[in-house]
């Protein structure tokens, strides 16, 4: 026999979050944590809106050229998910870190060299990524640990970044590419040398990875 046993609180308001958590379309996965393996943490950029997110030190290296770099206004980590059909499979593949400038978004995806190499698996999933991207217009270049750090360029960066103004909550109308653009000061002239040529070397080894097509990175057998 049915009962008319009124429903609780709780109840009501745990099949009213099932059914929006079932609604919603799918989301980036979290980075940050308190547990698990790896180098993650969060990077204090002017060009991001949202919180830059971090899980390696590769990544990490990444953002310090980026929020240096004059071509690049804008910064977002894992921004979004690619969902497509490969072989009659589904397949989903979230980009590294998405960036704007004068040309527009470029995808990055950011790897230690040893995983374009070692695993099988790793270079497939990238080879399908590379390919759907670009059947669908977008831009995704690799950025590789042993080039972000093959020179003092990154610890420069660092020592810029403590000595640069501090900044305040993200705002879309500065240029972030200055010294300080939330207040319009300048650094004295042998500061402001330093900046300018972090930047400029920055800019360049953007450059060459925009010049470079993501197919020579993968082993040959693979394509």
């Amino acid at each position: 026999m049915p009962t008319n046993r009124k429903r609780s609180c709780s109840e009501i308001r745990n099949d009213m979050i099932s059914e929006w958590q079932i609604a919603q379309p799918r989301r980036v996965r979290r980075i940050v944590t308190r547990s698990g393996r790896g180098v993650r943490g969060v990077f204090p950029s002017r060009k991001a809106a949202k919180p830059a997110e971090f899980e390696s030190l590769a990544e990490e290296m990444a953002l310090l050229v980026l929020e240096i770099a004059t071509s690049i206004t804008h910064i977002e980590t894992q921004p979004t998910v690619f969902e497509f059909c490969d072989s009659d499979a589904s397949r989903r593949y979230t980009p590294d870190i998405a960036t704007r400038s004068a040309v527009g978004t470029t995808y990055f995806e950011v790897k230690y060299d040893k995983a374009l190499t070692s695993d099988g698996d790793t270079v497939a999933r990238l080879r399908r990524a590379v390919d759907h991207l670009r059947s669908e217009g977008h831009v995704l270049r690799f950025l590789l640990e042993s080039e972000l750090a093959a020179s003092h360029l990154l610890n420069e960066i660092r020592e810029l970044l403590r000595a640069r103004p501090p900044r305040g909550r993200y705002r879309s109308n500065i240029d972030p590419t200055l010294w300080d653009p939330e207040r319009g000061t300048s650094p004295g002239p042998a500061m402001l040398e330093r900046w300018q040529s972090a930047q400029r070397q920055c800019d360049e080894l953007l450059a060459r990875v925009m010049r470079r097509d993501p197919d020579d990175l993968l082993p040959a057998e693979q394509r």
